[in-house]
């Protein structure tokens, strides 16, 4: 009876994660590029382009017709229903989700999810984001994610639930983490040995939440390949690739302990695989191509496992 439950819950509480975890990382973006389009020293030729080619399903054509539009991009990202990766559907799923597995989180995650699904769909909210008022709108959406954060961390038990959770969490956090290092290295041609200062990459590294943490750790050097290191291979750095991979790791071999089928033995081998060609890559030695390729890869490896992994546990076919 326990495995039946847990299959069906864990299957909530692990999309739960994924939706908000998305949204989240979404909603940095853009409000770092939101603020930062507002200065005009800045030489900004993409405007909001990683964040849609990312986040929506908006043709080449599209986005280059918009990118540049703020009124637009704001409403399309947060508020727009036939926008399938817009705030309001999104926080609307994992608020389905939360519902399915309200029997195992905590009362005050459900108020709190549910509080941001009644902001998130006030009927006027759109005009907002036509006012000045677009900024506290956005501030307020963000800090609500800080809570759900701290909320999740404080209240839930660490049981499976957890595992599966934290597994959602990261496998998301950690394909956004490529993608949009993919958005601003692709125009560089990844070259690792360019001289593109600290303003260039100050979008990625906010949008990632390592801003600070990359002047403190990295200062006075050549930014190009430093910024892979941070991005990729700094494991204290909570948006890494290498962290959420070790991350999930621990929350697998968590599962795994309760799983001694073949399926689960091959899951485990196919993520150590995954792990290990981030963990012995040869950092100081890395070129353009291989950087390239890493980042292609890990994603391309990354999607693969999460599919096989909801089908081991969540029984999708």
């Amino acid at each position: 009876m326990e495995v039946n439950l847990l299959s069906r819950v864990a299957d909530g509480i692990y999309w739960l994660n994924r939706y908000m975890e998305r949204t989240d990382g979404m909603l940095l973006t853009l409000q770092t590029l939101y603020t930062m389009s507002f200065d005009k020293e800045t030489d900004d030729y993409q405007g909001y382009k990683p964040l849609l080619e990312y986040y929506t399903y908006l043709s080449s054509d599209e986005i280059k017709e918009v990118q540049f539009k703020t009124d637009f991009v704001l409403k399309y990202i947060i508020c727009d229903v036939k926008n399938v990766n817009s705030a309001k559907n999104l926080i609307t799923k994992a608020r389905e989700n939360a519902r399915g597995a309200q029997d195992k989180i905590t009362k005050e995650l459900w108020e709190h999810i549910n509080s941001m699904y009644h902001y998130i769909n006030d009927p006027d909210l759109s005009r907002k984001l036509e006012t000045s008022e677009a900024g506290s709108v956005l501030s307020k959406i963000k800090k609500d994610f800080l809570l759900y954060a701290g909320i999740f961390e404080v209240t839930m038990p660490r049981g499976l639930g957890w595992c599966f959770s934290n597994i959602g969490k990261n496998i998301e956090r950690c394909l956004q983490t490529i993608t949009l290092t993919q958005s601003y290295y692709i125009p560089l041609q990844y070259n690792l040995d360019g001289l593109e200062d600290t303003l260039y990459w100050r979008k990625l590294l906010l949008s990632l939440s390592g801003y600070e943490l990359y002047l403190k750790s990295y200062s006075n050097i050549t930014h190009n390949r430093k910024v892979v290191h941070q991005v990729l291979f700094n494991k204290d750095f909570a948006h890494s690739v290498i962290y959420t991979l070790y991350s999930i790791e621990v929350n697998l071999e968590k599962l795994f302990n309760d799983n001694n089928t073949i399926e689960a033995k091959k899951m485990r081998n196919q993520f150590g695989r995954l792990k290990s060609s981030i963990e012995y890559t040869d950092y100081p030695n890395l070129t353009n191509d291989q950087l390239k390729l890493t980042l292609e890869n890990t994603k391309d490896q990354l999607t693969k496992f999460s599919l096989d992994f909801s089908k081991l546990y969540f029984s999708y076919t």
